[in-house]
């Protein structure tokens, strides 16, 4: 049996089209299945970033607390520093201010607060270098107050302490310039250091000291010189132009000016002698 060209071609369209659907299906399915695919990734991946961004806020902000807790460790630890740093400074100050004490209870006279003997011994020494290096004067001034033990024996200690500072603000008042030196060498006896300063000048200086001493009318009926408190002074002078210029020292100057000072008290006491050295002879006494 035969079918009709017609039937025939019908069949094959309509096979061809039921193929051609049946790929669309298949196409359709098979696109929708990796479109599952996809979307299942995606939604996983997406999770995971989900999770990630969790897990990097907690850590910022893990990170965040430990920054602030670090922060405030700091900003504690400077604050505790800064106190240290003040306490420190008051202590510094504190021992600088000790050592300032100190350095001045080792150099000043506790009772008249001028320079004591150890302070006199190395300002002598060093002026004494300086001169010879200079090679310009250095004269030295050395005294004490006459009959001083008769008038602690009438009047008592208490009043001859206060005589030594009377005399010791005199002295200091006298000798002002800077490199000068006023020194309780001890007792009742003092020494002045005078750089620079010549003979003449410095039998004047002491002529000047003496005449101030007079002026303080302090009554001492025990002494033999006056109704009142004197001194005597002995001055030496190391001179560039004397032959042992170069050998003298501090021993031998005060020993020159030791003896001045005997002079006047053997000459009547209240009184200035200056050492037979001295380029003056005029001044080798200058009584009252």
């Amino acid at each position: 049996m035969h079918l009709p060209t017609t039937s025939v071609f019908e069949f094959a369209t309509s096979y061809l089209t039921i193929g051609v659907v049946a790929a669309l299906a298949i196409t359709v399915v098979a696109a929708l299945a990796r479109t599952l695919v996809l979307h299942a990734r995606l939604a996983r991946r997406t999770r995971e970033l989900e999770l990630e961004l969790e897990h990097r806020h907690r850590a910022e902000a893990e990170l965040q607390g430990i920054r602030g807790d670090l922060e405030s460790r700091v900003r504690e630890r400077t604050q505790a520093l800064e106190v240290r740093n003040e306490e420190l400074s008051r202590l510094r100050l504190a021992l600088e201010t000790a050592n300032q004490r100190l350095k001045r209870l080792v150099a000043i006279d506790g009772l008249t607060g001028i320079a004591n003997r150890r302070h006199f011994d190395r300002v002598l020494d060093r002026e004494l270098r300086r001169a010879r290096r200079d090679r310009q004067p250095l004269s030295l001034i050395f005294l004490d107050l006459d009959g001083f033990k008769g008038f602690n024996d009438s009047y008592g200690h208490a009043q001859g302490d206060e005589v030594l500072r009377r005399v010791a603000v005199t002295l200091d008042e006298t000798f002002r310039r800077g490199g000068d030196l006023v020194a309780r060498y001890g007792g009742e006896e003092f020494a002045v250091v005078l750089p620079g300063i010549d003979a003449r000048r410095a039998g004047l200086y002491a002529e000047r000291l003496r005449r101030r001493i007079w002026r303080l009318a302090i009554p001492n009926l025990a002494s033999q010189a006056a109704d009142r408190v004197t001194i005597s002074a002995g001055v030496a002078t190391l001179a560039p132009d004397s032959p042992n210029f170069a050998a003298t020292t501090a021993d031998t100057l005060l020993r020159a000016a030791d003896q001045a000072l005997y002079r006047a008290k053997c000459l009547g006491r209240n009184r200035i002698s200056i050492a037979a050295n001295a380029p003056d002879p005029a001044l080798v006494e200058l009584a009252s």
